[in-house]
C-alpha cells in the first residue's frame, strides 16, 4: 500500500509542465489542478497499523473516522516545510497548506486493499458568516465619540483573530497579548505579574476565562499542565503568569523547542484560544465603561 499526501502551494508562482522525480523513499510531484498548484509526496506505507484510516462503528449505526497519526507522515511534513522556507527565499512562494491535506491510499496490486477508504480530504471547518445589520452599523457610528481610541487596541484583536483563523497560533497569541498590554501596561513593556490586583477589568477577564475553560476540557487540561510545570495555581495570578512567560518565550528564537518555531504552531492552539477569550471579556467591559455612571464604575468592573 502506498500513501500519497497532497498539499496546496500558495504564491505568485508558475510551472510550465508537471514536475516529477524520485528521492528515496518518495516520488515527488508538483502539478496544476483546477488553476491551483499542489505538491505531493508518495511512498510505501511502513507502519500499517497507524498509517491507515479506520472507520469505527458507534451505537446507532454511525461511524467515527480515525485519521492516520501525524507521526507516521511527519517526514513528509518536514520535507514540505523545507521546500516552503526555501521557496520563499528563492521564489515567490508564500506558503504550503499543511492544514488542509489530501491523503490517498493506493494499492500496489489487486490484493492490496487494506483500507476501506481511497482518499481523505482533511479540512479545517469554515467559520459561519455573520450578518451585519443597519442597527449595528448605525449604533457603532453613533457612539464613535464615546468609544474614543478603542479602535486602536481592538485592531490588535482583529489582526490576532485573522491569524488565529489561519492556525498561526503563536503569532495570534502575541497579537492578542498586545491588546492586553495596551490596556494594562502601567508605563512598562508587558504586563506586571501582579497587575490583576490593581486592574479590575483584567482581573475579571482572567476569572471569567478560567470559569469558562471548564467547558473546553482539552484547553483546560493544557492550562493545568502548564500551571503544574511552573508551580502555579488555577487562579488569575497563575493564568497571568503563564501569559507573561509565553510572551517572553515566544518573543525569541534562540531555542527551537522553547521559543518561536513557525512549524510548531498547533501546540499553541490552547494558549491562543485562552488569550482570545480574555480579550473578549476585556473588550466587553471597555465598551460598556463609558456608559456607566462614575459612582458605579468600580462595581461594574468587579462584576464577573
Amino acid at each position: 500500500m502506498l500513501l500519497e499526501i497532497q498539499a496546496k502551494i500558495n504564491g505568485d508562482i508558475i510551472i510550465e509542465r508537471d514536475i516529477e522525480f524520485k528521492k528515496h523513499p518518495y516520488i515527488i510531484k508538483v502539478f496544476k489542478k483546477e488553476k491551483e498548484y499542489f505538491i505531493s509526496f508518495k511512498r510505501k506505507i511502513v507502519d500499517l497499523e497507524n498509517s491507515i484510516p479506520k472507520l469505527i462503528e458507534k451505537s446507532g449505526g454511525d461511524f467515527d473516522l480515525i485519521l492516520p497519526k501525524q507521526e507516521t507522515y511527519q517526514d513528509i511534513l518536514k520535507s514540505i516545510q523545507h521546500i516552503e522556507s526555501f521557496g520563499a527565499l528563492d521564489h515567490k512562494l508564500t506558503s504550503i497548506d499543511t492544514t488542509n491535506l489530501i491523503f490517498k491510499f493506493i494499492p500496489e496490486n489487486e490484493n492490496d486493499h487494506i483500507s476501506p477508504l481511497k482518499e481523505i480530504k482533511k479540512r479545517t471547518p469554515n467559520n459561519p458568516h455573520e450578518r451585519i445589520t443597519k442597527d449595528w452599523l448605525f449604533n457603532t457610528l453613533i457612539f464613535e465619540n464615546q468609544m474614543g481610541e478603542l479602535f486602536i487596541p481592538f485592531a490588535f484583536y482583529r489582526d490576532a483573530t485573522d491569524l488565529f483563523n489561519q492556525a498561526r497560533y503563536q503569532s495570534a497569541f502575541c497579537t492578542y497579548y498586545m491588546m492586553l498590554e495596551y490596556f494594562f501596561h502601567e508605563k512598562k513593556y508587558g504586563i506586571q505579574n501582579d497587575a490583576y490586583k490593581r486592574m479590575r477589568c483584567l482581573n475579571t477577564g482572567l476569572k471569567n476565562t478560567l470559569n469558562d475553560l471548564i467547558k473546553h476540557p482539552n484547553h483546560h487540561d493544557w492550562l493545568n499542565n502548564e500551571l503544574n510545570k511552573r508551580n502555579k495555581s488555577y487562579n488569575p495570578e497563575g493564568l497571568l503568569f503563564i501569559l507573561n512567560r509565553f510572551r517572553d518565550e515566544l518573543s525569541h528564537a534562540v531555542d527551537k523547542n522553547k521559543n518561536r518555531n513557525i512549524f510548531n504552531d498547533l501546540s499553541f492552539f490552547p494558549l491562543a484560544f485562552i488569550t482570545m477569550n480574555i480579550c473578549l471579556y476585556v473588550s466587553i467591559k471597555k465598551r460598556l465603561l463609558p456608559f456607566t455612571k462614575k459612582e458605579n464604575k468600580e462595581r461594574f468592573l468587579d462584576q464577573e
